[in-house]
């Protein structure tokens, strides 16, 4: 069930299946990011990226900065999404390959008029 045609133009709800990823992750890449943060606990958030890119290959999810260098890596199976309830941008989190530790970082979107 759910591999059917109508299928396809129902949004997931669930958020840990893979569609749900997918999805939530294909509109997350749509949009440029002003610029990304991460949370440090009771020290706040602080910008680790600024005009950054997401991207979805090879089974993994990754935000690159405008420098071209690689902020986060999470295996799609893994990493949490969410959008912030504005809209301007989204919460990701996951075990980060890069630094070796849980990461949640927060992209804010670019606005354009």
């Amino acid at each position: 069930m759910g591999d059917g045609w109508f299928f396809r133009y129902i949004k997931s709800k669930n958020a840990k299946s893979m569609r749900y990823k997918n999805e939530l992750a294909s509109k997350i890449c749509s949009h440029n990011m002003k610029y990304v943060t991460e949370s440090k606990g009771e020290l706040g958030d602080t910008v680790i990226g600024r005009d950054c890119l997401c991207r979805v290959s090879d089974g993994y999810f990754t935000v690159t900065d405008g420098k071209g260098e690689l902020i986060f890596r999470c295996k799609m199976t893994d990493v949490k999404l969410f959008e912030l309830m504005s809209l301007d941008g989204a919460v990701i989190s996951g075990p980060d390959e890069i630094s070796g530790e849980e990461k949640e970082i927060t992209a804010h979107y670019s606005y354009y008029r």
